[in-house]
């Protein structure tokens, strides 16, 4: 992804297309810069080149004389809108990336592991808030085509090449790093992983969990007790979309509110006695 947009656009550059005039449904359409390309709308053509060194925030209009605003494309237009983004599985979306690090605290230098990359979007998300060309980010991912296809989508979307991409199924093979600073878990089953990731982390590190049942949640915390994990907190992040109309601001007739529970927790040494107590019940 582009990180420094100067005033006007330039070859590479992700944008962002939204209708001047008001139309029945929202249109959200991003590109990526490439001279002699052209994208294809449902209101006509837009060529690239005409974009190209054009002002940011300013009208393009397609071969049908129909106007658009170009501003530069955020990461969350990227991943949700890009066409050439290839959602081969069910991905984190934007409205959890922030939870993520918030509540553990993830920051620009820290050494993270990922086990389940899925399409690379959260990866991509990692990699564009990582600090320097130091790789950082170690995602792990079974799947052969997955790993590939995460790579292509990765390349396609310019983030800084601070992750590597390995597969294997980490259940059975491990983790190869040592003293991390946060461990990522996205797969069916991480209850098989968490003494592995216990081993892979610093005193203290951070573990966080992505998973969308209760019966998955209830088998990570017996887990996660029985393996050395404190601070133990689970966090379910709605987000209800507001209709911005002056004259009719509600929430939006549609929505889509729950995506998974984030369980989120810590590598301790020791194991409290209230715990095993838990365990016990």
């Amino acid at each position: 992804m582009t990180n420094g947009y100067g005033a006007s656009f330039k070859e590479g550059d992700f944008v962002l297309l939204i209708p001047l005039r008001k139309t029945k449904k929202e249109e959200r359409i991003v590109i990526k810069l490439k001279k002699g390309c052209v994208v294809h709308t449902r209101f006509g053509v837009i060529k690239h080149d005409e974009l190209i060194g054009a002002p940011i925030g300013g009208i393009i209009k397609t071969h049908l004389d129909f106007p658009f605003i170009a501003i530069q494309a955020l990461l969350p237009d990227i991943i949700q809108n890009y066409s050439n983004f290839d959602f081969i599985t069910q991905i984190i979306y934007p409205r959890d990336w922030g939870q993520i690090i918030a509540f553990a605290d993830i920051r620009p230098t820290d050494k993270i592991v990922e086990i389940g990359t899925g399409a690379g979007a959260f990866t991509a998300f990692l990699a564009a808030l990582s600090c320097g060309a130091e790789v950082r980010i170690f995602s792990y991912e079974k799947d052969a085509k997955r790993a590939e296809k995460a790579k292509e989508n990765l390349k396609r979307l310019n983030v800084p090449e601070v992750y590597e991409i390995k597969i294997r199924d980490v259940s059975k093979d491990g983790i190869d790093e040592r003293n991390v600073d946060v461990i990522f878990i996205d797969i069916p089953e991480p209850w098989t992983v968490i003494k592995l990731a216990w081993h892979a982390l610093k005193p203290g590190g951070r573990i966080i969990i992505y998973v969308p049942t209760y019966n998955q949640v209830e088998r990570v915390l017996r887990a996660l007790m029985q393996n050395g994990y404190i601070d133990i907190k689970i966090k379910e992040c709605i987000v209800r979309d507001i209709q911005p109309k002056p004259y009719a601001v509600r929430p939006e007739l549609k929505g889509y509110y729950f995506s998974a529970f984030i369980i989120f927790a810590r590598k301790s040494l020791v194991i409290p006695l209230w715990m095993i107590k838990e365990l016990l019940k």
